[in-house]
């Protein structure tokens, strides 16, 4: 009864369901990190969504998308540890320094106040994402994915999940930090939900373009005209030019390269200013955010990027991927036990990890050479982790156990493997 009640605690906090009374703090480092709280909720409704597919017969998530997003959100969260902490330390200096007024961090309508401005910072953050070029570079990566289910929240841009908070530095002259980094957790948490079919402002057709910007509060999209009800029409999901790779760096980069194609195409000075800072559906002569008509609408039966893995290659995505999200959480569990530098090589390996596995998803023909690379090396770092921690740490020990049988298993059927890949990305 106990645990079922925990769970549903942490479910409240994806709702915003909670007694403000109860979430008051004082100091920084007594905020709890709501993130890890709500990790067992996550993957709780992960299932469910699964389990309630399955009942209404409809199809389950994609083996390559899921794995591809899960992959995104492994790397968001390295790209994020050298700058742990960023996000308060420029907003508690200009909360210390130049605060225009004082709060009492222990009322419930600062708490209250601090959850309507942070939604109302992130509508407009979230707006400029989609209509500022360059922007869009940091927000398409979440947008790129043809599914939408509740992986997808985990497919971010590595760029935009580490510098988002500065969005919120105008609430810093009268927000006690503390209170804000509450607001700055839970308002992220929110939108996890969000992420199921029906929600129009992830679409790419054209009626669900640039609408819907808002997380908790609807108001904004109805007070600045941004609105768009569900209709009737079927949803199409991903971005306009539909991206084809599972490749962490193509996901990452695919916006910046448009732009910089289309900054080295056009002419004049302003043209290239333009590309770069009007909406990503610019062109000359067009409006900012150019003409909608010139977006085209998609066709129902549109197929989607889906290349047919054999089944024993399945497998072997299914039983690294396992091992790459086991490594992640080993090293994050750990963080604070090891030094910088077995965190920077092991998040190197990771990041190798991603992009071999997307290769191998793409059937590229890097992929058999990239693993061909990273399996061997496993065995570098295994002795480099073996060498911060003893063997009393039995469950690092068992799992490391495991890896080493499957690498090396994998490493000598890469070594004598046939061929399948159909092409190089």
């Amino acid at each position: 009864m106990e645990l079922a009640n925990d769970l549903l605690r942490r479910l409240g906090y994806m709702f915003y369901i909670m007694n403000p009374r109860e979430h008051l703090y004082e100091k920084v480092k007594d905020v709890p990190d709501y993130y890890k709280e709500v990790t067992p909720a996550f993957i709780f409704v992960i299932i469910l969504e699964q389990v309630l597919h399955l009942i209404r017969g409809k199809e389950l998530m994609r083996l390559n998308d899921s794995v591809a997003n899960i992959s995104q959100g492994i790397l968001v969260e390295l790209f994020k540890i050298p700058l742990y902490g960023a996000e308060l330390i420029l907003y508690t200096w200009i909360y210390n320094n130049w605060r225009i007024g004082t709060l009492p961090w222990d009322s419930p309508w600062t708490w209250i106040l601090c959850m309507v401005l942070t939604d109302f910072f992130f509508y407009w953050m979230h707006r400029l994402t989609h209509q500022v070029s360059i922007l869009w570079w940091f927000h398409e990566p979440h947008h790129s994915s043809e599914e939408f289910n509740l992986t997808v929240p985990l497919r971010l841009s590595v760029i935009t999940s580490s510098t988002m908070w500065l969005t919120y530095i105008p609430m810093a002259f009268f927000i006690p930090p503390a209170t804000f980094l509450v607001h700055f957790q839970l308002n992220v948490i929110f939108q996890y939900w969000l992420h199921s079919e029906g929600i129009c402002a992830s679409g790419r057709n054209r009626r669900c373009i640039d609408k819907n910007f808002g997380s908790f509060f609807i108001l904004w999209d109805r007070l600045f005209d941004t609105f768009e009800a569900e209709g009737e029409q079927k949803i199409t999901f991903g971005v306009t030019k539909p991206l084809q790779s599972f490749n962490p760096i193509a996901i990452q980069t695919n916006h910046i390269q448009a732009v910089w194609k289309k900054f080295s195409t056009v002419d004049g000075f302003w043209n290239k200013l333009s590309a770069i800072f009007k909406g990503p559906g610019w062109s000359p002569g067009t409006p900012w955010l150019g003409y909608l008509e010139d977006i085209p609408e998609p066709k129902d039966d549109e197929p989607k990027y889906d290349p047919k893995l054999p089944r024993w290659l399945e497998l072997y995505v299914i039983f690294h991927a396992a091992a790459m999200v086991i490594g992640y959480l080993q090293m994050i569990m750990f963080l604070s036990k090891i030094p910088n530098w077995t965190t920077f090589i092991s998040s190197l390996y990771i990041i190798l990890t991603t992009i071999s596995i997307g290769c191998l998803l793409d059937l590229s023909s890097w992929g058999a050479l990239l693993e061909l690379l990273r399996c061997p090396l496993y065995f570098l770092l295994d002795m480099a982790i073996r060498r911060e921690f003893s063997s009393d740490y039995m469950v690092l020990y068992a799992s490391m156990y495991a890896f080493r049988s499957l690498f090396f298993a994998s490493f000598i059927f890469w070594l004598f493997a046939t061929p399948i890949t159909r092409k190089t990305k």
